[in-house]
């Protein structure tokens, strides 16, 4: 097994994630043993003014692991889609921050996700925001359409890492960014690692170390791809949130 790209089985990998965020999706209220809502995300630093300002239905069922949004900047009319979109937070502050000049797309494997996506950004009065159930690994987009590709704890759920990551790369236009947050290992020389016995759904068995998603990024083609912080958000002992920028060059 390749450390940088673990593998396991796709069916029931696929079958996991869709089953627990379904359940986060319908029952948010329900608890998963990591942190999700607004309060959360206050946490892991989005600002007051979108904490306050949308829906308190648009924070129930986000897991955020990081703010993707603390990485750089969004601008009026730009094009940006959200790899892994869930309910539709990152969706609707992007929308937001591109204006109606803008599109904001996000793409979810949970189709109960994306359902919630939609129905969020109506509720928010959105009409540039597109949802789609897709696989990260071969995501329905062209080539070179996109400015800015966002993700919030998502490409650990990926079978195939690499692909899903030369999928962000390809719908890059020249010069687009990568904006993510994710897990990632975080086990002390010595100490047992769990992400060996942990839920890929619950964002352990998948996680990959900085080390390897800087190596990735790099390998597919990415440009000053740089680890930026760890947010402290942990789905067990041995993983950690943290973000990461990349440039198509």
């Amino acid at each position: 097994m390749n450390q940088c790209n673990p593998n396991g089985n796709e069916r029931s990998q696929k079958e996991q994630i869709r089953l627990l965020y379904t359940a986060l999706a319908l029952n948010p209220e329900k608890e998963f043993g990591w942190g999700r809502g607004i309060e959360n995300a206050r946490a892991l630093g989005y600002g007051e003014n979108w904490l306050g300002k949308l829906p308190a239905a648009v924070w129930e069922s986000c897991a955020a692991v990081g703010n993707p949004f603390s990485l750089g900047p969004l601008h009026q009319g730009d094009v940006v889609v959200d790899i892994g979109c869930g309910a539709g937070t990152d969706l609707c502050i992007a929308a937001e921050l591109v204006g109606p000049s803008g599109r904001v797309i996000g793409v979810d494997l949970t189709a109960p996700m994306v359902e919630k996506a939609l129905a969020n950004a109506a509720l928010c009065g959105f009409s540039h925001i597109k949802a789609y159930i897709g696989n990260m690994e071969q995501l329905p987009l062209p080539d070179s359409c996109v400015d800015l590709v966002l993700s919030n704890g998502s490409f650990n759920l990926a079978r195939d890492k690499t692909a899903a990551l030369g999928e962000a790369f390809r719908i890059l236009k020249p010069g687009g960014r990568l904006q993510m947050a994710d897990m990632v290992r975080d086990a002390p020389k010595g100490e047992a690692d769990e992400t060996t016995e942990g839920s890929w759904a619950d964002c352990v068995a998948g996680t990959l170390s900085p080390d390897c998603y800087l190596q990735m990024l790099q390998e597919t083609g990415f440009i000053d791809a740089e680890l930026v912080a760890l947010t402290d958000y942990r789905t067990s002992t041995t993983t950690i949130g943290a973000t990461f920028r990349a440039r198509k060059g």
